[in-house]
């Protein structure tokens, strides 16, 4: 226990013993706890004020990113905005001349007609002509009946046709999502020129990474490193084929597990040496990088992969 307190008294002019007071201990209580309460708060906005952790830091550059990419996509809209303007005034003028020589047309046919009767001698030649180029479609059509005969695919090639790598890794892949292509792009780091090994699509984050073909698991790196390819998977399709899924949030495979075509392998994010959420898509073939785009056959429409290809051609900012 601790030691006895004593007060004056001023009426019997001597020190008394002071007893114990329920309400003295309630206040000091309540001091202390008040202090203790003042001083966690005030360290708390000093931490927050004053230190910056490395989550903070990941979302401050993510939303610097974010905000230079509407940059781009607000340039981009402006240009694809003209060019619809042109396309528009263009065939505009293209059907106001089919209109014309439509309307032209039933005068030009009763010349035609009327100079057919008088030119008779020249009705022979033009048949013969006619004559001599049917025979020659009819030769073409021979010879590519005789070569679709000796054409022949074996069983393992069947195979290697089915392991190819041709859905899109991701569900519904549109141009706008498509943020650059494979080829000499702008490091978004040091902004100086570089060759980028694959396709950025931008996705928010945790979006299905699919595979984009049958094959088996043949390498998973896991890195905490804010460098690199981060967090990402590489898939074997037989003969050479590879593919890479990189900057991945999670992973849902293991090495050496046989993976089906269209089959979820993990999560979209930002690991690695990335400034905004997406995936970095590569197809190796034979030890070399192919560009993707030439692969993205299934679910693809030919108008979207038209789009897809001038979308890559673009000489823009990567994300990696």
């Amino acid at each position: 226990m601790g030691k006895p307190q004593f007060r004056y008294n001023k009426k019997t002019l001597r020190y008394e013993r002071v007893g114990f007071s329920v309400w003295r201990w309630a206040l000091n209580g309540l001091a202390y706890a008040s202090f203790a309460f003042a001083f966690f708060l005030a360290l708390n906005i000093l931490q927050n004020l004053v230190i910056e952790t490395s989550a903070e830091r990941s979302l401050t550059a993510e939303n610097k990113s974010l905000k230079q990419y509407r940059t781009i996509l607000a340039s981009q809209l402006s240009e694809s905005e003209l060019a619809l303007s042109k396309l528009a005034a263009a065939e505009g003028q293209l059907h106001q001349r089919l209109f014309e020589a439509q309307q032209a047309q039933p005068a030009a046919d009763s010349v035609s007609h009327s100079s057919a009767i008088v030119d008779e001698e020249n009705l022979g030649q033009a048949i013969e002509t006619v004559g001599e180029k049917l025979a020659h479609v009819q030769d073409r059509v021979q010879a590519a009946r005789a070569a679709a005969n000796r054409l022949q695919v074996s069983k393992g090639d069947f195979v290697s046709l089915i392991n190819l790598p041709t859905l899109p890794p991701v569900a519904g892949l549109h141009a706008e999502s498509l943020v650059s292509g494979r080829g000499i792009r702008i490091n978004p780091f040091h902004k100086g020129n570089y060759h980028h090994d694959g396709i950025d699509i931008a996705l928010p984050r945790g979006t299905d990474v699919l595979a984009a073909g049958n094959g088996k698991v043949s390498g998973i790196s896991r890195s905490t490193l804010e460098a690199g390819y981060g967090n990402y998977i590489d898939i074997d399709h037989g003969n050479g084929y590879v593919t890479r899924y990189s900057h991945l949030e999670s992973i849902a495979v293991n090495w050496g597990q046989t993976i089906r075509q269209g089959q979820v392998i993990g999560l979209s994010g930002s690991s690695g040496g990335s400034v905004a959420p997406h995936l970095h898509y590569e197809i190796i073939v034979n030890g070399k990088n192919a560009d993707p785009i030439d692969y993205l056959l299934l679910g693809v429409t030919a108008a979207q992969h038209q789009q897809l290809v001038a979308k890559a051609k673009i000489q823009n900012q990567s994300l990696d």
